[in-house]
């Protein structure tokens, strides 16, 4: 029996093992810096936000008038914003074998600067940044968007 429950482990080991690194692989960042109060809304759950968590496609990242937040893709694209402001990675993609990738980003209300990495490098075609009223093609490496709130 004891060989049973040691082949019992290792499979749990495993599965735990390969969970772990599919979360990793659909991770799309990591947050660097916050001050504040900042959250993330993830599916139906509202989240207080810190440094050292991940970032996935489709989070959206809200500011409050006293936060700011700094956060670093995995292709090394950094993205700050300031108070009062709602942000939403819609679509993150990233191949570090090629560094081919896909961004697709909005921004409702507030300030965004946003820093190309390899992605925007390699493939600027294949970013863009939604406002309410323009969607931009991004071909620089930095720039700042300010989205007043209505």
């Amino acid at each position: 029996m004891p060989s049973r429950s040691i082949c019992i482990c290792f499979i749990a080991f495993a599965a735990i093992a390969c969970a772990s690194a599919a979360a990793a692989a659909d991770k799309a960042g990591t947050v660097k810096i916050v001050q504040g109060s900042v959250s993330v809304q993830r599916q139906q759950t509202i989240l207080p936000v810190a440094v050292g968590d991940p970032l996935y496609a489709e989070d959206r990242i809200v500011t409050a008038g006293d936060g700011s937040i700094g956060m670093t893709l995995r292709d090394d694209t950094l993205l700050s914003l300031g108070p009062k402001s709602s942000f939403v990675l819609e679509q993150y993609q990233f191949d570090p074998s090629d560094n081919s990738g896909k961004i697709i980003a909005s921004i409702t209300k507030g300030t965004l600067r946003f820093v190309t990495g390899l992605v925007g490098k390699l493939t600027p075609e294949s970013q863009q940044l939604r406002t309410p009223t323009a969607t931009i093609g991004i071909r620089g490496t930095d720039f700042i968007v300010d989205v007043p709130d209505e």
